[in-house]
């Protein structure tokens, strides 16, 4: 039985940030990568060049390290620059952004003692809620299988752990799960294939890769919390 048109979406969370390496939530503040990040996303590059994997089309989050990190790729690759679409920017976060773990204790301890089904919801403190947040990525969704529908094209989307959490949550699960165990680590690397069926688009999740998967290096656990 055809399965229909099929595209695949390649995601690339940045690389290592001034941000993470201080262990810092950083929603929509601005760190730009460290040298260990650069570093991070040249090594994934070389591993795009050497397995011959190219996209069609590239977009980035509008946050600096997610550019630089775009950056690097596809000048590796030998592709045009990724371009800027404001709906991969990482979820904002409110008050607790700019603040380590041990500030967020002492500002709003609440936070840390929040369950799993909240974490995705930072309303109570200024920042983005879980249903606005879905918004978001649906309206992502729509506009990128809306202009590479075309069967056999593949598309590279750079962006942070939230984000591409809640995205990957809504390509491959139909209904979108609240809570799932996905880890985003710096420079990790996700290929879904969709494929139409019956009118929607849905996922399959072909690999997810951190970055010490083909590196020496050991990545550094700063706490999911803190994207």
């Amino acid at each position: 039985m055809p399965t229909g048109p099929s595209m695949e979406l390649l995601l690339v969370r940045h690389g290592e940030s001034e941000g993470n390496r201080a262990g810092r939530m950083q929603g929509h503040r601005e760190y730009p990568l460290s040298n260990r990040g650069r570093a991070q996303a040249q090594s994934l590059g070389q591993m795009f060049v050497e397995r011959k994997l190219e996209w069609t089309a590239a977009y980035t989050s509008p946050l600096s390290r997610a550019r630089q990190t775009a950056d690097i790729l596809t000048g590796m690759a030998q592709r045009p620059a990724a371009e800027v679409d404001p709906d991969l920017i990482e979820i904002t976060a409110g008050s607790l952004e700019g603040l380590n773990r041990s500030e967020i204790l002492e500002r709003h301890p609440d936070f840390m003692q929040r369950g799993l089904e909240g974490l995705g919801d930072f309303s109570e403190y200024g920042g983005e809620s879980y249903d606005d947040m879905q918004r978001r990525v649906e309206q992502l969704c729509g506009r990128i299988f809306e202009k590479h529908s075309e069967d056999g094209q593949r598309v590279l989307l750079v962006s942070h752990g939230g984000l591409l959490f809640q995205l990957a949550k809504r390509l491959i699960c139909v209904p979108v799960p609240r809570v799932a165990i996905l880890r985003f680590g710096n420079c990790t690397s996700s290929l879904i294939r969709m494929r139409k069926r019956r009118g929607m688009w849905l996922g399959e999740l072909v690999w997810h890769l951190p970055i010490d998967f083909f590196t020496h290096e050991e990545e550094r656990d700063v706490g999911a919390l803190f994207r």
